[in-house]
């Protein structure tokens, strides 16, 4: 069964068109976002726009050298967490001890060996996700829960739906394997899945009756809404597949893309299944709550229309678990 897959950006610096050409190659077989800049002070200007998960940094390089850039980087209080790794030459043993003397530890010689590359990168991601996750803890999720009970506020009949959607959510995550990192980012964006809703206006979230077509056009934008919010925000990044694409179907009737099949996230497809199963078995302004057996009819129903055929039978699984 599937696990989250974060694609990871990556910026390289390297004045050698060629030599950065290759690694470039190299990490984009392996799924990874790219960044390129020529030297240091290109490298500044690249992470005005974007903060990646990691640089990868020659040494000797025209108008600002590694080392220099290295120097700059850390200065900025946005950038001193970032990971680091040089490149360099098999006969500069005096780089890396610069590079040591000022608290850099990862080191590729050139020329660059493919596995190398790939091992040493993906030993520091690892390394880093590690600390990331260490980071999230119960007061972090706590500071998460506020804006999500914000949001549920405003809406008497949705009193506890986050809470609910978190359990349903995290329950078919554990019995599908998922490890524990990624089950910490689903409780995250499972909290923070509705989010966007903050720009629909009270009397559409609250209305009994059906909506009309500029009130529906409304409300299907709070994912990309709640996207917005939260994608400038480095560590909520991993979440933003279950705000984004909670509303996907694996048809390609749902929005706000149309994704269908495994195109959708697997985050997406986890939360479509756990948002809808609450939003029918409690009480809502438009309609009363169901019993369970028919909303696993309805699932059932919709399995490989709205819902993963994959993930269905192990829901129901797991929700007539809960309740026997």
């Amino acid at each position: 069964m599937e696990t989250p897959h974060a694609r990871r950006q990556i910026l390289v610096v390297e004045d050698s068109t060629e030599v950065r050409r290759a690694i470039v190659q190299i990490l984009e077989t392996e799924h990874y976002v790219v960044q390129q800049a020529e030297n240091g002070k290109a490298a500044l200007k690249k992470l005005e726009e974007t903060t990646p998960d990691l640089i990868l940094s020659d040494i000797n390089m025209p108008f600002m050298n590694g080392i220099e850039f290295y120097k700059e980087l850390r200065k900025n209080q946005r950038w001193t967490a970032i990971p680091f790794i040089f490149l360099t030459a098999n006969d500069s043993p005096e780089d890396i001890q610069a590079g040591r003397e000022l608290g850099v530890e990862d080191y590729l010689l050139k020329p660059i060996d493919y596995d190398d590359l790939l091992k040493i990168v993906g030993a520091r991601l690892v390394r880093t996700e590690i600390v990331e996750v260490a980071h999230i803890g119960k007061a972090y999720l706590e500071t998460v829960t506020v804006p999500a009970n914000t949001i549920e506020g405003r809406d008497p009949y949705t009193h506890g739906h986050v809470s609910r959607v978190v359990y349903y959510a995290r329950s078919l995550a554990m019995a599908i394997g998922w490890k524990e990192e990624h089950l910490r980012i689903l409780e995250i964006g499972a909290l923070m899945h509705d989010i966007g809703k903050i720009i629909v206006p009270d009397h559409i979230l609250n209305k009994a009756g059906n909506l009309t077509q500029d009130e529906w056009t409304i409300m299907k934008q709070h994912p990309v809404a709640g996207a917005k919010i939260l994608q400038g925000v480095s560590h909520l990044r991993d979440a933003l597949p279950y705000i984004y694409c909670h509303h996907e179907h694996w048809d390609g009737s749902g929005y706000p893309q149309g994704l269908s099949g495994k195109n959708i996230p697997i985050e997406g497809r986890l939360m479509a299944l756990s948002d809808v199963y609450d939003a029918l078995t409690t009480k809502r302004p438009y309609h009363p709550a169901r019993p369970r057996e028919e909303v696993i009819s309805f699932l059932q129903y919709y399995t490989g229309k709205h819902f993963d055929p994959e993930l269905v039978p192990l829901f129901i699984r797991v929700v007539k678990s809960q309740s026997a």
